[in-house]
């Protein structure tokens, strides 16, 4: 029986963007009733379950086929929403969007976890349109006495401040994605991963990439993904006192990629040596986060390979009360051995690789309020370069109906010449809508 719970973990499928709207649904079906066997001896074993409360009793017969399936580990949500343009870089706009999303999370009595996360989207519905596919996480996990131990694909990210995160370098994102909430483009990569808890505020993780996994974005140009089997990562980890700060090291392949000079993208090899740390003060948390890259051109002299650069943000977020925060956030670039481009191609690749400059400096800023007994949530973010005129905003609401109906709407909004990677992104200037039904 052990050796079929553990093969799970290695047969996991790479995202892919074809397929029908419900074949990542149909493929976490599968996965669920492969190991429905151990699911439910898990939980006629379990008699030391409390009772249901009259009120979970009550909502359990009013939703029998909800319950069940939460009771089996398996939650998720239909949604459909507008997008004025979508997120390809072209001329399309109006656009109507389908998608699945389906997460299984069990926990059995045996201490092995289960956790499998994918979705299917169909994301203009002309006869042209996209449908994609993709499995973002799929993995068991494990205790062993101070040990933790995680296989299969995984997202795993890194950092402390907000949503800029020098350190974050082992998982990728998707672009094209037309999803309402930050961080749903994330998308996992094969990896196993040991953390050591050497005291309860302590860790010391170690992370195996035995694939590489790139972001991904719409482009014209040819890209070339590494077969990389020796990427790996370790952090040493302290949270749950006055200060949290960790130290981290990545040796493996940029998930950004470079653009060569004959236009394909090249993925080359880099090293990370990061830090960051948090510590809240009153109303205010204050986090630095920071991280030196190492690149295949320490000398510069070749224009369509990074350059070697320190990435560092640092911010403090004030709570106002009455569910009102802020956070502002100063971030820099410095590039070492800083050269000109001379050619259209370098010059290209200094822009996306925000190399354009010696030192690229700029402001972040996120506001939000809840409202209505926390069923309403407003939120304004925003970022501008000092140097060079380009800036984003992106405002946001969101309402919960109920429990199984959620509204969300908002604006993306970018902005710069052409020399800044926000003057490129004009193209995707977006207003979306999305209703959300969780199940």
């Amino acid at each position: 029986m052990q050796s079929e719970k553990m093969s799970l973990a290695f047969y996991v499928p790479a995202p892919s963007n074809s397929g029908g709207i419900f074949s990542t649904s149909v493929f976490l079906v599968a996965l669920l009733l492969s190991t429905a066997q151990y699911v439910f001896a898990a939980d006629v074993d379990n008699d030391l379950a409390p009772p249901l409360s009259p009120e979970e009793v009550a909502a359990a017969s009013s939703h029998p086929l909800k319950n069940q399936l939460s009771q089996l580990g398996v939650t998720g949500s239909f949604r459909t929403g507008y997008w004025s343009s979508n997120r390809l870089y072209d001329d399309v706009s109006g656009v109507a969007t389908a998608s699945a999303w389906l997460k299984l999370e069990k926990k059995l009595d045996n201490g092995i976890g289960l956790f499998a996360e994918g979705y299917s989207a169909r994301e203009d519905f002309r006869s042209d349109g996209n449908t994609r596919s993709s499995m973002r996480e799929m993995y068991i996990e494990t205790r062993q006495g101070d040990f933790d131990f995680r296989i299969g694909r995984q997202i795993i990210a890194w950092g402390r401040t907000d949503r800029l995160n020098p350190t974050d370098n082992l998982t990728p994102r998707d672009a094209r994605l037309m999803a309402a909430d930050i961080d749903e483009d994330r998308f996992g990569s094969l990896a196993a991963k040991a953390s050591w808890n050497l005291t309860a505020n302590d860790s010391l993780t170690l992370v195996l990439l035995p694939e590489f996994q790139a972001n991904k974005s719409y482009s014209k140009y040819t890209e070339v993904i590494p077969t990389a089997n020796n990427q790996w990562a370790i952090k040493y980890d302290q949270s749950g006192k006055a200060i949290d700060w960790s130290v981290s090291y990545y040796d493996g392949y940029d998930i950004s990629s470079d653009l060569s000079s004959t236009g394909v993208y090249q993925h080359y090899r880099i090293k990370v040596l990061g830090m960051d740390i948090a510590t809240t003060v009153g109303s205010n948390r204050f986090a630095l986060e920071s991280a030196y890259t190492q690149t295949q051109d320490m000398s510069g002299t070749n224009e369509n390979i990074k350059n070697p650069f320190l990435y560092t943000v640092f911010g403090v977020e004030h709570d106002f009360g009455n569910n009102t925060s802020g956070i502002v956030q100063i971030f820099n670039r410095h590039v070492f051995n800083y050269t000109t481009a001379t050619t259209d191609t370098g010059r290209l690749h200094d822009i996306f690789s925000s190399q354009l400059d010696r030192n690229q400096d700029g402001i972040s800023i996120r506001i939000a309020k809840k409202w209505m007994n926390e069923t309403l949530e407003t939120e304004l973010a925003g970022s501008t370069l000092l140097e060079r005129n380009g800036y984003s905003l992106r405002p946001r609401v969101t309402y919960l109906w109920s429990d199984s109906i959620k509204l969300l709407a908002g604006y993306e909004y970018y902005a710069g010449n052409s020399n800044t990677y926000y003057g490129y992104l004009k193209k995707n200037n977006t207003l979306f809508m999305e209703l959300r039904y969780f199940y």
